[in-house]
Order: structure tokens, then C-alpha cells, then sequence
């Protein structure tokens, strides 16, 4: 292993690692390596049979109650021994899924050492560094240090059976270091490894419900002590409309503390944005069900045990100036500013923004949030159900965060959601600028 602190080039992936992975995500389920450890803790916990009505019922109970709190105040405590085990049961397998997304991102974004140290802040029992094992695992390149915190006992109980049982059977390509017990909210960057390559907040940062928006990134940015130069911080959080644009306020907050946002913010205006309604999230396909959510939906009103799909709201964030996209709108260029949308009602214009969202629309209507750090109100890119074309799927294919310029856009207001819509009409020109990564500036000094 190189000495901390040398220069690594990033982590390359060969073709057949590719494939295995794009294959996984083409098909995602948790692998049966993964289901049968789960299935393993779960009887070694209750001493029961995996398949014991007992069991299934109480789990089943903690689920219910799990999700009815989380939807009265969009947190949910896992302190007791089967709020943990429902939470491995429905919880576990869409995160384990969804990280390997975001951390195949990272890894395409150039963003990724093959020799990193990762620390997972809130880990739970451990889904984030799962799926780093099974990942890094399956394309059979990379390695990795794994650090964790965690404050509850049931969670780190769960940990210490199911992550080092996991990177036994993957090979040993990640080293899983003893988590810390620790409440993150009151932890102090001495108490954690140094040069951190990746340092994570998944679905946590919006259960410390105790802090305000400015008191999270002052948390965040005091952590970042412990992260390498040329590190990167993942934040992550639940896809609903409190929790996802809580997360951008938090994240925004954070880049006024010196961080530059990477993704998938691109301010290409060079001006600050306003998050207080940015809703936006990422989507990717339905997972299998694992065999623990079929055994727990078998009874009546089963449905209400299957979790199988993936949406995320989500943002990188770095310490150096590096960002996903260098483009800036060039002075003088013929595009409108979003927040000047107001001036072109019901007029044809020249547009170019951020794609920030898949089709929030349907089949017939398609609708994509755009941005381009500048909007008051939000703004959508709307195809009607009427065009024909090959306008109608130009925004179809095109990345999460991908800049596009849209020439000829109908600007309608919405006065129901008070937010913009630009109607893609026949004679649209729609134009992706391409994507590169360079040096941004950071938002504090915008």
C-alpha cells in the first residue's frame, strides 16, 4: 500500500468488473451471501427459527410501527431488539442497494482511490459497509478500511455479527475496523481515524432532530478535520419532501463552511442558491424482494411487508474545489435565468440548467425538475402528452445532474404549485452541454 497522504490515481475498474456490476444493477437483489448471514443473526438473536410465527409476527409489528412513526415525524428509533431486526428485514436491503449506486458513482466520477478509508457515521447495523464488501467484491478490484459509528447497542450488536462475517465472504478485500460507540452529534474529529477518502451520512443526519440546519453543517463541517485533501463527504437522506429538502438546506449550509458541493448541485451561474423549496431526488429500478420479506408479507395485508423501491436524495461534497461539472454560462450567452422567469410568461426562450430529476410525470406527461442555482420558485421541464417526436424523449436518457440547454421552451406558471413550467414544444432544440470535471468555485466565496 502506498504511504497515506501520496498521490493515488483513481480506482479503475476493468470490463468484466463493469459488466458484473451494470448486470447487478440490472437485476438488483441482496445476494444470498448477505441474506443468509441476515437469516443467521435473526435466529442466533431470538433463538428461534427464521421461519418461527412468532418471530415473523413481532417483526412484522415493529415494521408497522416503525413506519406509522416515521410518517408522523419522519424519524425512527432502532434502540430494541426488533425494531433492529424489522429494520434488517425492510430497511436494510433498499439502502444496501441503494449505496451501491452511489458508490458506483464515485467510482465512475474518478472520485474513488483503489486503496480508500471509509467512515460511516450512524452506520446502523452496518448496511453501508455491506455494500462496500459486496461491491468492491463483485467488480474483484480496490480495496478499502472500514470505520463506523454507531451509539445504539442493538444496532452494534448486529454490526459485529453480519460486516465481518460479510468481508470473510467476500475475500477479505475490505478490512472492517472495530466500530466506535459514539453519538454522532456529540463526537470531536480526535475521536476518529485520520484521512478519511470517503466519509459517509447516510439517513442519519436528519434524525438529529435536536440540531437546526446550522448546527448540522457546523457537526458535518468539524468532522471534515478527518478527511483526506482530496476526500469526499456523502450525504444522504430519505426522498420525501421534508427529509430531501431539509438535506439540501443542510448541504448548502455545509458549502457556507468552506465545502465546495461536487454534485449534483451545479451552479452555473457562479451564484448561491436558495434550497428552501428544492425538492429533488434520484430514482433507480426495484429491487427483488429477499426471502425474509416474502416469509414476512405471506400473511394478510402482505404488501405492507415488501420495500423494493429505491429513491434518494443525495449530494457529494468536497474539500479541494474539484466539482462534477465545470461548465459555467458563458458572459452575455442568450439564456434567461430561471428567477427571471417571471419576465417571459407565456413567451418562447432560451434556457440552459441542471437536470434534476427522472420523469416525475407519467407515461404520457413527462415532467423533469430543472435548476440553475438561481430560481425563486420551482421550475420543471414539461412534455406534454400531445408531442410526438423525438423531442418527447430527448430528456429521457440523459444523467441524474446533467446540464442541458433547451432552445424554444413555452414558459407557463403553474399557479396550483406556484412553480414554472418550460413546455418542450416541437421546434425545441434540446442539448446536453457534456459533462467534465474541474475546478469550481466554492459557494463561500460566490
Amino acid at each position: 500500500m502506498s504511504e497515506r497522504g501520496s498521490v493515488e490515481g483513481p480506482l479503475a475498474v476493468d470490463d468484466a468488473g463493469r459488466e458484473r456490476q451494470l448486470a447487478f444493477f440490472e437485476k438488483p437483489e441482496v445476494p444470498d451471501y448477505i441474506q443468509q448471514i441476515v437469516e443467521s443473526y435473526i435466529e442466533k438473536k431470538t433463538a428461534k427459527s427464521r421461519d418461527d410465527p412468532v418471530v415473523l409476527d413481532r417483526m412484522r409489528n415493529a415494521i408497522l410501527a416503525q413506519k406509522s412513526r416515521y410518517w408522523k415525524e419522519k424519524r425512527v428509533s432502532y434502540r430494541k431488539a426488533y425494531q433492529v431486526l424489522g429494520y434488517l428485514a425492510y430497511h436494510a436491503p433498499v439502502y444496501l442497494v441503494q449505496f451501491e449506486h452511489i458508490l458506483w458513482q464515485v467510482i465512475n466520477q474518478g472520485l474513488a482511490k483503489p486503496r480508500m478509508r471509509i467512515l460511516d457515521l450512524g452506520t446502523g447495523p452496518g448496511v453501508v459497509p455491506l455494500a462496500v464488501i459486496d461491491l468492491l467484491g463483485r467488480i474483484g478490484s480496490g480495496s478499502a478500511e472500514v470505520y463506523a459509528v454507531e451509539r445504539s447497542e442493538e444496532h452494534l450488536e448486529a454490526y459485529n455479527a453480519l460486516v465481518p462475517a460479510a468481508a470473510a465472504a467476500r475475500g477479505n478485500a475490505v478490512r472492517v475496523h472495530k466500530p466506535i460507540r459514539a453519538d454522532i452529534g456529540a463526537l470531536e474529529a480526535g475521536d476518529l481515524p485520520d484521512r478519511i477518502d470517503l466519509m459517509v451520512f447516510s439517513n442519519v443526519l436528519n434524525e438529529l432532530r435536536h440540531l437546526d440546519i446550522d448546527r448540522r453543517a457546523d457537526l458535518v463541517a468539524g468532522l471534515t478535520e478527518r478527511l483526506a485533501p482530496d476526500g469526499t463527504i456523502v450525504v444522504v437522506e430519505p426522498a420525501d419532501l421534508a427529509n430531501s429538502t431539509a438535506m439540501r438546506q443542510t448541504v448548502r449550509a455545509i458549502a457556507d463552511r468552506g465545502l465546495t458541493v461536487y454534485s449534483p448541485c451545479s451552479f452555473i451561474r457562479g451564484t448561491a442558491c436558495n434550497p428552501a423549496r428544492c425538492w429533488t431526488f434520484e430514482q433507480k429500478g426495484n429491487i427483488r424482494p429477499t426471502r425474509l420479506m416474502e416469509r414476512l408479507a405471506a400473511g394478510k395485508d402482505g404488501y405492507r411487508f415488501i420495500n423494493v423501491d429505491i429513491k434518494y436524495s443525495s449530494a457529494l461534497l468536497r474539500k479541494d474545489t474539484k466539482t462534477q461539472h465545470a461548465y459555467r454560462v458563458p458572459p452575455g450567452a442568450k439564456f434567461a435565468p430561471l428567477s427571471h422567469l417571471r419576465r417571459h410568461r407565456d413567451k418562447k426562450i432560451n434556457v440552459v440548467a441542471a437536470l434534476m430529476s427522472r420523469n416525475l410525470g407519467d407515461n404520457r406527461t413527462k415532467v423533469y425538475k430543472v435548476c440553475d442555482g438561481t430560481p425563486a420558485d420551482p421550475t420543471y421541464a414539461v412534455v406534454p402528452a400531445t408531442l410526438r417526436g423525438t423531442n418527447r424523449d430527448a430528456l429521457e436518457g440523459l444523467p441524474y445532474g446533467e446540464i442541458v440547454r433547451l432552445y424554444g421552451v413555452l414558459v407557463r406558471f403553474n399557479r396550483d404549485h406556484d412553480a414554472y413550467n418550460l413546455v418542450v414544444l416541437p421546434g425545441t432544440r434540446i442539448e446536453p452541454v457534456g459533462c467534465s470535471g474541474g475546478e469550481g468555485g466554492r459557494l463561500a466565496d460566490m
